[in-house]
């Protein structure tokens, strides 16, 4: 059966896919019209509470461009992305360690990006009037610190570039260290604007350490407080909840009623080193690159797809449950949420994969956001316009509300994961090459994804 407003969803009773599990007993928590949720009602450590209020009345005392042009104002910490920074995990994932920076040098912490667009144009602060809660900040810079003419200058405190080499990240809390240092007693002591841009660190063992010794014993990664500080921070903007309340509605979803797979089919990490298509393009091109769907990129990314599919279907998710399915590829998109009973049988058997991907994703009722055009990646296509990247906020709300997560490549869905709290997350593949870093989120409930670039394909 096909669902209303042209989204597509299949049913089925392929019981020997599914397991048929009770559902979890983990609380439901509150969601908002905003989508601010509170996984529990322990609170904030003290010292973020308390940074979030001088935050606020800072902000009252000093309106507007007060907070520039006022001598007394105080100093201001800048998150900012002027050319490349990363995907929403680097540029947004960090909020922990940017609120304690912006604590240990007594700055107000703001945020400005001028690429893709204004993060406004997506996400805005909440106040008082959105939750029960006095946990919000104001994060938007009143006026604009960044030249878009100037893309790619270096902020003040950088860690992209070479900080991303592995013996940089090793010494990662040094650099931390020694940010604060300069901001302190260093030469960006009396810079009242300074720019700041620190991408993803997967070692959160030194900053867990540094939360902890503050108050509470609270290392924030992995627990509550992480969701409840990114939730004080962000809410979407009006045109993005309109959006969502939109693809609630007829989708037929109802937030932590359903599950989320994720597939990203275009990272380089997906592949092993120097793989190629048929024409001799790199794969690991294809997150700047807009392949065709066909031949061994189809193969493959049907094959990520159907495997993802299948772990989560027999690993965890309800029988009753919808499955939002989203990938960074748009055409994987509309593919595997096709309705498959329109497949012509002898064409899908000639293709061992396209018939086990009919069979896979007809067990469930899969759905997703109608997707008409490119899939555009917000730091890697970031020329486009400010419609292009709309959907990636909304996936990003989608997997917050799910109840269970299926993720494998990249760190979009994990962050989703962090933010929502659930304990239903299920990987079922891993990064082939990187960092070299060890994540702790490398366990997997699913056999390790094979692919025909595995296979020798070249």
């Amino acid at each position: 059966p096909s669902s209303s407003a042209g989204f597509a969803s299949k049913g089925g009773d392929d019981s020997s896919l599914r397991a048929k599990q009770p559902k979890s007993d983990v609380p439901v928590p509150m969601i908002s019209k905003n989508n601010r949720q509170y996984n529990n009602n322990t609170g904030l450590p003290k010292w973020v509470t308390d940074y979030m209020k001088w935050h606020r009345s800072m902000r009252a005392k000093y309106p507007n461009e007060q907070l520039i042009t006022d001598p007394d104002a105080p100093k201001l910490l800048v998150r900012v992305c002027n050319g490349r920074c990363g995907g929403l995990h680097d540029r947004l994932g960090q909020l922990p360690l940017d609120l304690y920076v912006a604590h240990q040098s007594n700055r107000l912490l703001l945020i400005e990006w001028q690429f893709p667009h204004a993060l406004e144009e997506f996400l805005v602060p909440p106040d008082e009037s959105d939750a029960n809660t006095d946990e919000y900040i104001d994060w938007t810079y009143p006026g604009q610190l960044i030249d878009k003419k100037k893309k790619r200058e270096w902020s003040d405190i950088v860690n992209a570039g070479k900080m991303r080499q592995k013996d940089e990240v090793d010494d990662f809390d040094a650099f931390i260290g020694n940010s604060i240092d300069r901001l302190n007693t260093g030469d960006l002591k009396d810079k009242r604007n300074v720019t700041y841009t620190v991408v993803h660190e997967y070692r959160k063992d030194p900053l867990a350490e540094r939360f902890k010794a503050l108050d509470e014993n609270d290392a924030i990664y992995g627990t509550a407080s992480y969701g409840r500080i990114f939730n004080a921070f962000f809410k979407p903007s009006p045109k993005l909840q309109e959006m969502l309340d939109q693809l609630y509605k007829d989708l037929n979803l109802v937030p932590r009623e359903y599950s989320t797979v994720h597939c990203r089919v275009r990272h380089p990490f997906a592949y092993n080193r120097g793989s190629k298509i048929e024409s001799g393009k790199y794969v690991a091109n294809s997150d700047y690159q807009n392949f065709d769907f066909e031949g061994v990129f189809k193969e493959s990314s049907v094959s990520i797809a159907t495997h993802a599919l299948k772990c989560a279907i027999s690993k965890g998710f309800h029988q009753e449950e919808s499955i939002y399915f989203m990938s960074d590829y748009s055409l994987l998109v509309n593919y595997m949420t096709q309705d498959f009973s329109k497949v012509e049988l002898e064409t899908a058997n000639d293709n061992r994969y396209e018939s086990e991907a009919a069979k896979v994703a007809s067990a469930a009722r899969v759905v997703s956001r109608p997707i008409s055009g490119i899939t555009y990646h917000i730091d890697k296509q970031n020329a486009r316009g400010v419609d292009a990247y709309y959907g990636t906020f909304l996936d990003l709300y989608l997997a917050i509300n799910a109840r269970c997560l299926a993720l494998g490549i990249g760190n979009y869905a994990a962050f989703a994961s962090e933010i929502s709290g659930t304990d239903c997350v299920i990987r079922y593949s891993r990064e082939k090459w990187g960092l070299g870093v060890t994540r702790k989120d490398n366990n997997f409930i699913c056999q390790q994804f094979k692919s025909i670039f595995d296979e020798g394909f070249n």
